[in-house]
């Protein structure tokens, strides 16, 4: 889990920019790398990607962190350099859907549209390995989904930062795999 470990450590290392920076000075700083769909359509593209990695909120970190480590036993199956490009890929995915399908004036961080890609991996190589018709199998994931459905509902989360990640993992892993 050599890659997911460093993802985790370089989003832990920008969170903790912010809380050494102080409060209202590192959040502003960060926010230059938030999504914010007005700013990558007048050509900051940059922001598709480091939005990912920027977290301002100590349980948003924790709890994207954590799900990151949990999901880091796909990088056992796809390979460090998979595991990325889905995880990099699908983090870029649901910026372009926030980009394209969300509110144009709302700042979006957090990894969660890689954690989605990475799920929707999960998912096509349990088809792939046929593992999805056991049983326990399909109600652990269906327990994983009704909990990230219920997620989605919360205020203030990203609907389209989660659906363009998992679609883009989706797309790439049916190939990757």
């Amino acid at each position: 889990m050599i890659a997911a470990y460093a993802v985790i450590a370089v989003c832990a290392g920008i969170y903790l920019f912010k809380v050494v920076r102080g409060g209202i000075n590192g959040k502003n700083e960060l926010l230059r790398y938030a999504l914010i769909p007005m700013q990558v359509k007048r050509g900051q593209r940059y922001r598709l990607l480091t939005s990912g990695f920027v977290h301002l909120e100590a349980m948003h970190i924790l709890v994207n962190m954590y799900s990151l480590y949990n999901l880091g036993a796909m990088e056992y199956i796809l390979g460090h350099f998979r595991f990325l490009v889905i995880l990099l890929a699908s983090i870029v995915g649901g910026g372009l859907m926030c980009t394209y399908f969300g509110r144009q004036d709302t700042a979006t961080v957090g990894i969660s549209g890689g954690l989605y890609g990475l799920l929707a991996a999960y998912i096509v190589w349990l088809f792939k390995t046929g593992l999805m018709w056991r049983a326990s199998v399909r109600l652990s994931v269906l327990r994983i989904v009704a909990v990230n459905l219920v997620i989605n509902f919360m205020p203030g989360i990203s609907r389209q930062g989660h659906a363009g990640g998992f679609l883009t993992g989706l797309i790439m892993s049916v190939f990757m795999l």
